[in-house]
């Protein structure tokens, strides 16, 4: 993903001042072309307006695709779309994967179709619950078939991540098909890839290390007597053990884990992806 170039093409001086702001402030590249300039003959996004939309004739039309913005429109709602397909494609955007790494300071980060969307800290679990709606609801309108939701919740501060997975559950229907992973947040923040991708916080760093770790899977009926569970059912207790040797290998490969951290933010590969590449060098390790 990511291979498309980004043209704005607007006189809507408002329009165009918030585009800027918003383009700017997450690093996306952009040129701007003046109304009736030639569009390079290459794969592009166009904003515009729906307005101006109509008088941008000079252009290859199975390359480039345009994201046209009304007048009464929400802006937010309208970047927040435009950012879904430069970062994920056009294709399905049914599944969702939110990785969070809780504590006093919660790091999240989203993957739509595998492909990562946007990571963000947050200082209060208010703004990120009302973030995970927000996104939820923007998908939801443009998608005509039900999500399927996963959340992976590191497990650090058990009570907090609890709480956490009560309000998931209470925020969605049951129209979402959703599924929760309590992750192992062992020795996740002693990789200090924020210094290296300076994109992300610490926090946003350790969730997206979490999110490279399957984690135990719980449900509405199980999760809040998984610290009793962890200790006495065998089936729980053997898919600990698997996870710490798993925790281990990528820990032991810092390279590989460096790599796919770069090529999940960069849009390279999904996370499922990911999870197939660690699976073959464990495989070729043994």
């Amino acid at each position: 993903m990511r291979e498309k170039k980004v043209f704005v093409i607007t006189n809507n001086s408002k329009f165009f001042f918030r585009l800027n702001k918003e383009l700017k402030k997450l690093g996306i590249p952009f040129i701007v072309l003046n109304l009736g300039q030639c569009i390079p003959n290459v794969d592009s996004i166009v904003l515009t307006t729906l307005k101006e939309v109509f008088k941008i004739n000079n252009y290859n039309k199975k390359k480039v695709n345009f994201i046209p913005y009304k007048d009464d429109e929400n802006f937010d709602k309208y970047f927040f779309n435009f950012l879904k397909i430069y970062q994920c494609g056009f294709g399905d955007h049914s599944k969702l994967v939110f990785s969070i790494d809780p504590g006093k300071t919660f790091g999240l980060i989203v993957f739509i179709g595998g492909y990562f969307f946007y990571s963000k800290t947050f200082y209060d679990k208010k703004e990120l619950i009302s973030n995970i709606k927000n996104c939820v609801a923007n998908i939801e309108d443009e998608n005509n078939s039900s999500l399927k939701l996963t959340f992976k919740i590191g497990r650090g501060v058990f009570p907090q991540s609890l709480e956490l997975i009560t309000e998931i559950y209470n925020l969605f229907s049951s129209e979402e098909k959703i599924s929760i992973y309590l992750i192992n947040e062992l020795k996740s923040s002693k990789f200090k890839f924020h210094r290296i991708f300076q994109n992300i916080s610490k926090h946003e760093a350790s969730a997206i290390i979490l999110a490279l770790r399957k984690g135990i899977h719980v449900n509405k009926e199980n999760y809040l007597r998984f610290f009793e569970l962890k200790k006495t059912d065998k089936e729980i207790k053997e898919k600990l053990i698997q996870e710490l040797n798993e925790i281990s290998f990528l820990n032991n490969n810092v390279a590989l884990l460096k790599n796919l951290v770069f090529n999940l933010l960069n849009c390279r590969i999904t996370i499922y992806d990911a999870f197939d590449i660690i699976n073959k060098k464990r495989i070729i390790n043994h």
